[in-house]
């Protein structure tokens, strides 16, 4: 009794937790201009509105492409960072571990007004531009990213590192033929994280786009504004299904023999 018992708190709190996103979901399909609710009938009409909306679209490009360069970035900045961290003893390591997870402690809001600060005075051409909102993402998720690889790092086997290093491999090629393979999941998790942190960024953001260069969220944002339908439900239903197959193919890659194909530990 006792079991069955936590296993309904179990579901009753999974039941709440995914509330609101299942609302979102079937308010998406509700025939209702102002959400009523309960939905009196079903519509795909705005999903066929989301999707011939020209500016969602070119926001949806942008925030890709801004997320791809985010998530690319900061892991390959990331990973070098960790490693240092972890396996050197050096004057300022503490200072650099205590730079890179700033972040943590410092609000969206007052990074994204720091930046814009920063990019305006310093006339660097980052406001406003992809690169320079790639840059802020990687900020706000570089905390994450290092915490990621620190924690794969405690559970590789340096002895085989070692062992490749006495047999001529140098320290780059030891790294990525013995050291990297190992991290497979963790490096998968921190891309993974990187990118949906990144693509669903407002916060920041905000402060550092123009009105020719939106993200998704900042242009759902300022949809809001002026239209409460239910085209926002389903531009979120769109973006929480493409996130779940995201999530299964991330479980099959990390699980599945992908990357034992792609790396071979020797």
């Amino acid at each position: 009794m006792r079991r069955n018992l936590l296993n309904l708190i179990l579901v009753l709190v999974l039941i709440f937790m995914a509330a609101p996103i299942l609302i979102v979901f079937v308010n998406a399909f509700n025939p209702s201009a102002y959400n009523a609710w309960p939905p009196a009938g079903f519509t795909l009409s705005w999903f066929h509105k989301a999707l011939a909306n020209k500016a969602f679209t070119a926001a949806l490009w942008r925030s890709l492409l801004v997320a791809l360069l985010a998530a690319l970035g900061i892991t390959a900045l990331g990973i070098p960072a960790a490693y240092a961290i972890s396996r050197y003893r050096f004057h300022g390591r503490a200072l650099l571990r205590s730079v890179l997870l700033a972040p943590l402690v410092v609000p969206r809001v007052v990074l994204g007004f720091g930046l814009f600060i920063l990019f305006v005075t310093t006339r660097s051409q980052l406001f406003g531009s992809l690169p320079g909102i790639a840059l802020a993402h990687m900020i706000l998720v570089a905390p994450f990213v290092v915490i990621i690889f620190l924690a794969a790092l405690e559970d590789v086997d340096s002895a085989l590192e070692d062992a490749a290093r006495d047999l001529g491999a140098g320290p780059v090629r030891a790294f990525f033929s013995v050291t990297l393979p190992q991290m497979r999941v963790a490096l998968f998790s921190a891309l993974f994280f990187s990118f949906i942190t990144s693509f669903d960024e407002v916060e920041t953001t905000l402060f550092l786009v123009q009105p020719a260069v939106k993200t998704l969220p900042v242009a759902l944002y300022n949809y809001l504004e002026f239209q409460q339908d239910p085209t926002i439900a389903a531009v979120s239903s769109l973006m929480a299904a493409a996130t779940l197959v995201l999530i299964l193919a991330g479980i099959i890659l990390t699980h599945g023999q992908f990357w034992k194909r792609v790396f071979s530990v020797r």
